[in-house]
């Protein structure tokens, strides 16, 4: 599978179910799989995306977050909580309705940028968001951000509607191959665009915890 980046160049994914299998194996990704799961579920059954939001906060943490209490704290209250739960609503309309909407794209920008100053808003609220929308947002740590966007990228809320906007695509795109992955993954049930976050962090950093097999 072969997949256009917005810096330029094409990512070559090989040996997918290995990375993924590699992955599992991490206490902490195994435990943000199943509450991603679980809150598929929620959402499936008619969970609000207020109850949603709270249970994703924490769980959060489970890949590194580098957010503090008192930044998850304000996020779960007015007035960042109406702001999280718009960017949830814009989200989860699909990418067909925002992706190529201008005033869309740009209404998820500002709402990032009203979210805080400290510099890892970005890098925190897509863990947050990974687990509620995760066909429109993937992890998105510093060697993601590089991976995807070229070195000078920056944890800005710029970055942030660039990523999203080539992610929802690139997993539309690539769907059947995407989702014939996550049929073969039996560690987790993955949705394509899931097993796209998964391996974007392994080429993009994961690698680095295992024994070396071919990311290029």
């Amino acid at each position: 599978m072969q997949i256009e980046l917005p810096c330029g160049t094409t990512w070559h994914v090989h040996e997918a179910a290995k990375k993924l299998g590699y992955r599992a194996q991490l206490p902490g990704a195994r435990v943000f799989d199943l509450v991603a799961r679980s809150l598929r579920a929620a959402r499936a059954s008619g969970v609000g995306a207020s109850d949603r939001f709270t249970l994703a906060l924490p769980a959060s943490w489970m890949v590194n977050s580098p957010a503090v209490s008192k930044v998850l704290r304000r996020w779960a209250l007015p007035p960042c909580l109406e702001t999280c739960l718009a960017l949830i609503d814009v989200l989860e309309g699909g990418p067909d309705e925002w992706a190529g909407d201008p005033a869309s794209v740009e209404a998820v920008r500002l709402g990032v940028a009203s979210l805080g100053t400290e510099p890892y808003v970005t890098e925190a609220l897509s863990k947050v968001l990974a687990l509620l929308v995760p066909e429109a947002v993937p992890l998105m740590p510093p060697p993601a951000r590089a991976f995807v966007l070229g070195d000078a990228a920056k944890d800005d809320p710029d970055a942030f509607a660039r990523i999203v906007e080539w992610f929802a695509r690139a997993a539309l795109d690539h769907r059947a191959d995407l989702e014939g992955i996550a049929r073969e993954h039996r560690d987790v049930e993955l949705s394509g665009a899931g097993v796209l976050d998964r391996l974007l962090w392994f080429d993009s950093e994961g690698h680095k915890h295992f024994p070396k097999i071919d990311v290029a």
